[in-house]
């Protein structure tokens, strides 16, 4: 019993141990809990005095908390006054929890089961049904969570890799650079940004965090070696650095989804018109983002180290391409 438990073992346990203990209300003895739910009592003692402890809705006053008692090696649950009162949500609250729960069941459901078995829904996908429902049929069109076309097996070497504490190598196509690389990455954190899933890790080839897009990798095998930065993860997709270059562009008013969609380091008005400055990951980055944008953007001051000419260059290239 003294391997420690994932994060997503321990939620899951804790979702199991929070209402049968919370059912008992003289107490279950720690040992109980430890054997019945293969839960280490270390990771549980922690969880139960340092997570659920907190656990309650705004504006988490006493009588909104969960409590929780650990003594003379008992533990006693007792649902505050708030989760005793029917739950009343707006049709507004109602499909936003349901855009919650299909993100959340987009994450941890990653195929179906095994050839010839049949695979039970899971409790989520059972209590997101109901509330479909509920909501009506309206709801249920609107609501439509997509997180990319990242591959079930993907996300399964990934997962189990980081699970484990090992690195992986992958087989990884760069957008911005245009390249196919080998990479040999030590897994962060696997996230979820802007409708694409992401892998933010330690990449060797570049000494340094990287992120990688799922849907950009072709081949994934988790290797025998140990995971060394265990902390090299990152917020979002891009995280923008004082060494990357940057430029400043006059962004047309139907141009504005290019600040709503990558991160900026200032905005300003000029009429009708957007100056925006931004970090620039890759000059073929830029490059394609101007051709995506054509008249409706003039680069106004760049980084000597973007060269010039940017969107015309890159079009010449792509049109060599073609003939």
């Amino acid at each position: 019993m003294s391997a420690r438990l994932n994060a997503r073992d321990r939620l899951a346990r804790l979702l199991s141990v929070i209402p049968w203990v919370a059912d008992q209300p003289d107490g279950v003895p720690i040992d109980d809990i430890v054997a019945r739910f293969a839960y280490p009592r270390t990771q549980l003692l922690e969880d139960l005095q340092e997570i659920v402890f907190f656990v309650g809705v705004y504006p988490f006053t006493p009588d909104s908390l969960i409590e929780v008692d650990v003594s003379d090696d008992q533990v006693s649950i007792r649902y505050a006054n708030w989760f005793s009162r029917p739950l009343r949500l707006s049709l507004e609250d109602g499909a936003r929890l349901l855009t919650a729960g299909r993100s959340v069941l987009a994450m941890t459901d990653t195929g179906a089961a095994d050839e010839g078995e049949s695979k039970a829904p899971s409790p989520l996908l059972r209590a997101l049904t109901k509330l479909g429902t509920a909501l009506g049929d309206g709801a249920e069109r609107a609501v439509d969570v997509r997180l990319g076309a990242a591959p079930a097996d993907t996300l399964g070497v990934l997962r189990d890799a980081f699970e484990r504490g090992l690195q992986v190598e992958l087989e990884y196509y760069s957008y911005g650079r245009d390249e196919l690389s080998t990479r040999r990455v030590e897994p962060a954190k696997i996230f979820s940004d802007q409708g694409n899933w992401y892998l933010s890790g330690w990449c060797h080839q570049a000494e340094g965090v990287r992120v990688f897009r799922l849907d950009r990798i072709r081949t994934t095998v988790a290797t025998n070696i140990h995971v060394e930065h265990s902390d090299a993860s990152v917020d979002g997709a891009f995280t923008p650095s004082s060494k990357d270059p940057r430029v400043t562009l006059q962004l047309a008013a139907t141009a504005r989804w290019v600040v709503e969609q990558y991160p900026v380091d200032s905005i300003d008005n000029d009429g009708e018109q957007l100056i925006v400055t931004m970090a620039v990951s890759a000059r073929a980055w830029l490059e394609r983002l101007l051709l995506r944008l054509g008249p409706e953007a003039t680069v106004l001051k760049a980084d000597p180290s973007l060269g010039t000419e940017l969107a015309s260059s890159a079009a010449d290239r792509i049109l060599a391409r073609y003939a």
